[in-house]
């Protein structure tokens, strides 16, 4: 190894061979320097993890604590028996925004990072679900004070009733015996006859009355939806008939005795509220249980929710407890190696003094003059980027080649990545809009495939209709924006679950131009698009209907096609509150709509290609809990 050393440097000057030992020496002290860095920064780090060990296992202490507190509220929700006493649980309620969880970085703590993410999926859901018990307690609490409400109208009516027919009974008892005692030579059997009619049939109104108020005590204790629906077919229908018959017969009487003709109007007045109220009272009933059955499925699915999140907890808590063990483990192991390691990097250090001396010079030259020319060649374009500089000798000079070739691949690649970007970007702006028009459906209770299905059929029916693929397309993509407007719609207008008053169909109607206003400062031809669908999917051919009242091809073509698979989708469609219109009742309504409503010709189109719109539609069919 000497000779080879002296063979190498017999030619060099004394200052070429001294700069070379001060190279070799720096490179010793240098290797020094950084090993013991290295093993200062490794113990510091490993002191650092273990104290962010233990904020993460204090996080999991709060969010224990989280846990129970929400439980402990869902407890209070659900034992809760009147809306005033909900109401005042609902700023204890645990809000998402509220819950941050932290993340620490390090080697260690990636898989403990992993872990703690699905916590917070886990921690949000269990919130979540806790706030859709809340929705769901407050409407079976509303439903149960309306059922009470009703009972007791139901009940007060009854007894009314009963009260009269009992004076009915009682009257025609009185006048039928006052009539025998004074006619005892010359009794009229037919005048008499109608006094016992009268009694008989009070006492059959009165029968009936009774068994009417144990049907609707039954309606009210039962939990059953089956025995309730057996009750209201079969024995309330029977009653309300025998009921009504009867009343029918005794108001036959009303002429026959002045005096009876107040307790019959009374009885007849009482029966027809009783008969109105019925409705309502067996409405709310089956509508409580349906709500308690979706409250007692909430429950299920937060307790296994919960069961989760608990165990995944105890899965950090392992996590970190292994952690601590490695690095304490590790830090020991650091401290017995110190030594050893010192010791034979320097040996090595000043077996590469003699080899690097030998090879320095000539290792300098011809790898730096390679490199110098292959970059000419690139800059003169005579290869390329994706071309790789050879690699000669792994030294210095090797690893320079190939962080050269890695940075060429990169910029290579990179340039690449920017033109797929620029798709990227295309794709993401048509899934936030087609994600905005989901949410400006979801405030009205409308599905997200509603807006994908509006997508698909006005695709269609703009390619029918004449407009080139790329306009389709466009009209596609913008077309679930149309309701978007709805944003700015009270919740005491768009949710309101009954029909609305003139003043609130007129706040209603301000969501087109809403929409409008929202989109129309963009140049993006997307939301421009958007901006005209939302503007003008609620004009009729007819010139009836809003914002702007336009007639006829006035209405933009985006505004006509819009309107027609909006309309035909919302009617042909499930939801949670209603069942979809037969396909037959959809198309007659669009024939009688066809130039009133809707564009003649959209409306033939979409009666020639109803089989590809009826695919789309069970394409993208809505599924509910």
């Amino acid at each position: 190894m000497l000779k080879i050393f002296q063979k190498l440097t017999k030619n060099l000057s004394i200052k070429n061979i001294v700069l070379l030992g001060v190279i070799v020496m720096a490179l010793i002290i240098t290797v020094f320097v950084v090993t013991m860095t290295y093993l200062s920064s490794t113990i510091k780090y490993d002191q650092k993890t273990l104290k962010n060990i233990l904020d993460l296992e204090k996080q999991n202490q709060n969010v224990l604590t989280i846990i129970r507190k929400i439980n402990y509220i869902e407890n209070k929700i659900i034992i809760s028996e009147s809306l005033d006493e909900l109401e005042k649980l609902e700023n204890e309620l645990i809000n998402k925004d509220s819950v941050n969880l932290i993340y620490k970085e390090g080697t260690y703590l990636v898989n403990y990072n992993k872990k703690v993410e699905e916590v917070s999926a886990n921690l949000f859901n269990l919130i979540e679900a806790q706030q859709n018990i809340f929705s769901k307690k407050y409407v079976v609490l509303f439903y149960k004070e309306e059922l009470k409400s009703y009972k007791k109208r139901v009940d007060s009516s009854i007894k009314k009733i009963i009260d009269e027919t009992e004076g009915l009974y009682g009257k025609s008892s009185l006048f039928s015996k006052r009539y025998t005692r004074r006619n005892k030579q010359n009794i009229d059997l037919d005048f008499l006859y109608k006094f016992e009619r009268v009694m008989s049939i009070s006492k059959d109104l009165d029968s009936s009355a009774s068994t009417l108020s144990g049907l609707i005590a039954n309606i009210y204790s039962t939990s059953d939806l089956n025995v309730i629906r057996s009750i209201k077919l079969n024995s309330l229908t029977q009653v309300v008939s025998l009921f009504e018959n009867s009343s029918i017969k005794v108001f036959d009487y009303k002429e026959f005795d002045k005096r009876f003709e107040e307790n019959i109007y009374s009885i007849n007045k009482e029966f027809y509220r009783i008969k109105d109220l019925l409705t309502l009272f067996i409405s709310a009933k089956e509508q409580m249980l349906w709500e308690e059955k979706k409250l007692f499925d909430l429950l299920s699915e937060r307790t296994t929710i919960n069961k989760d999140l608990v165990e995944k907890i105890k899965n950090l808590n392992q996590i970190s407890e292994k952690i601590e063990n490695d690095i304490l483990s590790h830090s020991d192991f650091i401290s017995k190696t110190t030594t050893i390691v010192i010791i034979i990097v320097g040996v090595v250090s000043l077996f590469l003094l003699f080899l690097a001396a030998s090879t320095l010079i000539y290792r300098i030259n011809f790898p730096l003059d390679f490199i110098i020319n292959y970059i000419e060649k690139i800059k003169s374009k005579k290869t390329g980027l994706s071309s790789k500089l050879p690699i000669v000798i792994n030294d210095e000079f090797g690893k320079l080649s190939k962080s050269f070739n890695s940075m060429t691949s990169t910029i290579n690649k990179n340039i690449k990545e920017i033109q797929n970007l620029n798709k990227e970007i295309e794709d993401t702006q048509k899934e936030v809009i087609l994600t905005m028009g989901a949410i400006g459906e979801t405030r009205s209770k409308e599905t997200g495939n509603h807006v994908k299905r509006v997508a698909e059929y006005s695709k269609i029916l703009a390619i029918k209709y004449g407009l080139s693929e790329k306009e389709a397309s466009l009209l596609k993509e913008a077309s679930p924006m149309h309701d978007i407007g709805k944003v700015g719609i009270p919740d005491f207008v768009l949710k309101k679950p009954a029909k609305l008053n003139d003043e609130e169909w007129q706040i209603m109607k301000t969501h087109a131009q809403l929409g409008y206003e929202m989109l129309k400062h963009s140049n993006r031809k997307i939301l421009k698009a958007a901006a005209i669908v939302a503007k003008e999917h609620h004009e009729k051919w007819d010139g009836s209907g809003y914002p702007e009242g336009l007639k006829g091809e006035e209405i933009h073509i985006y505004g006509r096609i819009t309107a027609v698979a909006d309309v035909f989708d919302a009617l042909g469609s499930d939801r949670c509150y209603k069942k979809a219109w037969p396909l037959e009742k959809i198309l007659e309504l669009f024939k009688e709509e066809k130039g009133k409503h809707f564009d003649p010709k959209l409306v033939d189109l979409l009666f020639e290609n109803i089989d590809e719109i009826i695919y789309i539609r069970d394409k993208y069919k809505d599924i509910f809990d």
